[in-house]
């Protein structure tokens, strides 16, 4: 019986430990990451590798980084993808829960092959060259950009509800609102009058959460 108590009240100090511990920081220092709560603890992920703090959520607790696993073998060759292979991860601060959401490639080979690879919208065989990440204000999504075209990146997303990646769409990733997702969209317009006179702009948008123009925010620039 007494056992038994001595574990139950064990269980309620840890959930208040760990209720009481709400994240407020988080940066690298000496490739490691360092956390820092609201009640003065600090805490550090302690893995061999290299570390770059993508985004994080003081409200949900939650840490997204990125670990360098393998460093690319073809860095500084001319004409070659040379990318180093980084892992995504999702760490929780109040769970201490560590989930690898998706790996890029090493060199344009390996890593995660996402559902929509070798498609109409997204025809590669998987996702290199982590640029860009940011999470929305409700922290259900991650929105990144990786090498893509020759005329633009590609825009993705990881839903965090449904641990799953989507494409998004092709252009630059400028930021994330409570409004939408605001891209540097690249696209062609052909000359009504002369259907062979084509040429390419660029202009800044704002899509909604699925990709669906809201509005345009600049002029377009060709």
């Amino acid at each position: 019986m007494r056992i038994f108590i001595y574990f139950f009240n064990s269980l309620i100090l840890l959930s208040v430990h760990l209720s009481a511990q709400n994240l407020t920081n988080a940066s690298v220092k000496n490739g490691k990451v360092v956390i820092q709560f609201d009640n003065g603890a600090t805490e550090t992920i302690t893995r061999e590798g290299e570390y770059n703090i993508l985004a994080m959520s003081t409200q949900k607790n939650i840490i997204i980084y990125a670990k360098v696993d393998q460093k690319s073998k073809l860095m500084g060759e001319e004409g070659i993808g040379a990318y180093d292979q980084v892992s995504v991860h999702c760490y929780n601060t109040a769970s201490a829960i560590d989930v690898t959401l998706f790996t890029t490639c090493l060199d344009e080979d390996g890593g995660t092959v996402p559902d929509y690879a070798n498609s109409e919208a997204y025809p590669f065989n998987n996702i290199c060259g982590l640029e860009k990440a940011i999470l929305t204000n409700s922290a259900d999504r991650l929105y990144f950009q990786t090498s893509g075209w020759v005329t633009c990146p590609a825009i993705h997303y990881y839903d965090l509800k449904e641990n799953k990646l989507k494409f998004y769409r092709a252009g630059w990733l400028l930021g994330v609102t409570s409004e939408g997702v605001q891209v540097m969209n690249s696209a062609m317009e052909t000359d009504r009058k002369d259907l062979g006179n084509s040429r390419r702009y660029t202009q800044k948008c704002l899509f909604d959460f699925d990709g669906k123009l809201i509005k345009t925010l600049s002029p377009k620039e060709y």
